[in-house]
């Protein structure tokens, strides 16, 4: 009799491997212009358009640096 258990899968990277900030906040962005669009709400629509322009010409977007905070305060004397 052959067991009816689902086979084992390996874990979806989509759901494990944790996105690029900049990449999720271009999402959130886009989807915030299109509620605001669909609002009636061009203002807004305007300011999510334009940083997403501002993100998209960064100069060396993928090479953007994180900071140790905690390090940062140190050496500012904080």
């Amino acid at each position: 009799m052959a067991a009816k258990c689902a086979k084992p899968r390996q874990a979806d990277e989509s759901r494990t491997k944790p996105a690029d900030p900049r990449t999720v906040l271009l999402g959130q962005l886009a989807e915030g212009m299109r509620a605001a669009l669909a609002a009636g709400d061009v203002e807004a629509a305007r300011i999510a358009y334009e940083t997403i322009g501002r993100l998209l010409g960064a100069v060396e977007a993928d090479a953007a640096g994180v900071i140790d905070l905690a390090a940062e305060r140190v050496r500012r004397g904080g």
